[in-house]
């Protein structure tokens, strides 16, 4: 049937790399289906975590409406859908069907790459042109190319037989972030390959990719040229300043409430003298901003009920499927929110709450591990396969 759990992940994760009004709209549809449909809300509300990021959803809409930040609460909404579909995901997903998806997103990146170089050629003749395709602006294409890049190189380690095409998709996934001229994004791309090679203890390659980062920049430092907005980095580093600075005003007027999703947004367009942008660039104030302390602490609640398990899966099994990839691109994502909020857009925040929701793989081959060992006769059994659970790391 169209509405399968298989198919509906299927098209969750084939809508990221489409237009981002499809994307917006399948998030719609498919979220509000799995609420309204008795079998999948089941499904969704059984983890831990639920309960804050019900409270979440429900303080930031409420201070945005009171705020009168209306475009607040279409993203409160929108947060929730997201994670909705994450629950879901996290509920349903097999082994097979996930390791197929990954598979989708690396392909998909190596088309978005083709696209980019197509892109480029149409518009030859703009000066400094930087290739976004249909996804909004730039940062948030080259952000979303970084993750499938690491994506590729995850396939490429996690696979026993041929693995040219991973190299391909990902040279091309590479293209794409060079044609975007995100510079930090390939900062992001850096950190979260190397965190992936260092969770699966892949010492080799790891050193070969620091060669060749330091290769790289040597022939950056000799050639600035090869990247145009290095020249730029100056007057970008005085903006993001600029904005802090001013970010800092505005949480002292709302500390403990904010104003709900995109308050920098609503602030900017009641200052027109302050510097006009969406968001602050930074994780830390952009929470501040919008949501205050006492929302801020609902979702770092959220949150932490979600990687409390991550971090227990990673721990307690050695072929994990999934948790090495969602730490991998979590830790580069945050890295890149330190200049620029790139999951706060539902191309990007969807493809990470997808990967996010892989840990329920996960989850349940440690729990069949645990069923195993609990059923096991003689105590000195279980404490021998006890040890050979909690041994296997890493």
């Amino acid at each position: 049937m169209w509405h399968s759990d298989e198919n509906l992940i299927y098209v969750a994760f084939l809508s990221v790399f489409l237009h981002y009004v499809i994307t917006g709209m399948v998030i719609a549809c498919v979220g509000l289906y799995l609420v309204f449909c008795k079998r999948t809300r089941k499904l969704v509300f059984a983890h831990k975590g639920k309960g804050w990021l019900i409270a979440f959803t429900l303080f930031t809409a409420a201070v945005a409406l009171y705020y009168r930040n209306f475009l607040g609460i279409v993203c409160s909404l929108g947060f929730f859908l997201i994670i909705v579909i994450c629950y879901y995901v996290r509920s349903t997903v097999s082994e097979k069907v996930f390791l197929r998806c990954v598979d989708i997103c690396c392909y998909a990146g190596a088309f978005l790459g083709v696209a980019a170089m197509v892109e480029k050629l149409l518009n030859s003749q703009v000066p400094d042109y930087s290739c976004k395709l249909w996804f909004f602006n730039e940062n948030y294409f080259c952000a979303l190319m970084a993750a499938i890049v690491i994506i590729c190189a995850f396939n490429a380690t996690s696979h026993k037989g041929p693995v040219l095409k991973y190299y391909i998709c990902a040279f091309l996934g590479g293209i794409a972030m060079y044609l975007g001229e995100s510079m930090f994004a390939f900062v992001e791309l850096f950190v979260g390959i190397c965190i992936l090679l260092i969770l699966k203890r892949k010492h080799l390659i790891l050193s070969m990719f620091l060669m060749a980062v330091v290769v790289c920049l040597m022939i950056v430092y000799i050639v600035p040229d090869i990247f145009p907005r290095l020249s730029e980095s100056n007057i970008t580093s005085e903006r993001r300043i600029r904005i802090w600075n001013e970010a800092m005003v505005f949480i002292k007027e709302n500390p403990l409430f904010g104003r709900g999703f995109l308050s920098y947004l609503q602030h900017s367009a009641e200052n027109p003298d302050i510097y006009q942008t969406t968001h602050t660039h930074n994780f830390a104030i952009e929470a501040l901003v919008s949501f205050g302390i006492i929302g801020s602490l609902l979702l770092i609640l959220f949150l932490w009920s979600y990687y409390r398990k991550v971090a227990e899966c990673k721990e307690l099994l050695r072929n994990n499927c999934a948790t090495t990839l969602i730490l991998s691109v979590s830790v580069a994502a945050l890295i890149h929110m330190t200049t620029d909020m790139t999951a706060m857009w539902i191309q990007t925040g969807l493809l990470y709450a997808l990967l996010l929701g892989g840990v329920g793989v996960d989850e349940r081959a440690l729990n069949k591990r645990i069923i195993a060992c609990a059923g096991l006769g003689g105590s000195s059994d279980r404490h021998t396969e006890l040890t050979e659970i909690t041994s296997e790391k890493d």
